[in-house]
């Protein structure tokens, strides 16, 4: 008779229930990435040419890549996330480990939406240094938390443990040619290549 009018008695005065322990964030980190099925048709191909200035083009104008992704997928829309762009990166080259571009996309509490962007590119190859030929350029996108120190090897773009980032990576292939007889960039100009003037 005890027993049962003693649990009475603690229901009546508002027991503690058993609470759970487990941290309350046991989800995976995001891992951010590129929606592919969004992507303009001169990303699909195999380089993307760009003619950086001829004889013919005026001293304060040039021609430059933009390249715009128009959707960056993020699960969780709180987070903020981080691209590094990089350009013929390579363990060997210090130099080539340099960030060219951090794109920073900020997370919100107030939106459920999973994506971000859109972002654009500019690729100009006197800013980048590059010269003629072909160049690999590289979008390392991860949680802006994930990033590990830049001296972490590979430096500029590894993650902490249990972090993980993607690669999207694309060819421009560099054409500077001095040939008088060249047409304009700006006649040459086709997506993504524009024309930019200086006043």
């Amino acid at each position: 008779m005890c027993a049962p009018a003693a649990a009475l008695f603690m229901l009546t005065q508002g027991c503690l229930m058993p609470q759970s322990v487990d941290p309350a964030n046991t989800r995976p980190h995001t891992i951010p990435r590129v929606d592919l099925t969004g992507l303009f048709d001169y990303m699909f191909k195999p380089t993307m040419l760009l003619y950086p200035r001829g004889q013919n083009d005026p001293a304060n104008c040039h021609c430059v890549l933009k390249v715009k992704i128009p959707t960056i997928v993020a699960d969780d829309p709180t987070v903020n996330v981080e691209g590094r762009l990089f350009v013929d990166y390579d363990l060997a080259v210090p130099t080539s480990q340099r960030r060219l571009k951090t794109v920073p996309l900020d997370g919100d509490f107030q939106s459920s939406e999973t994506t971000r962007g859109p972002v654009e590119l500019d690729i100009d190859a006197d800013v980048d240094g590059l010269a003629s030929g072909i160049h690999v350029y590289e979008l390392v996108l991860a949680e802006q938390q994930g990033f590990a120190l830049d001296s972490v090897f590979p430096p500029q773009r590894a993650t902490k443990p249990t972090w993980d980032s993607s690669l999207l990576k694309f060819v421009v292939e560099v054409q500077r040619q001095f040939d008088p007889l060249r047409p304009t960039c700006d006649v040459l100009a086709a997506p993504p290549q524009e024309r930019v003037c200086s006043p």
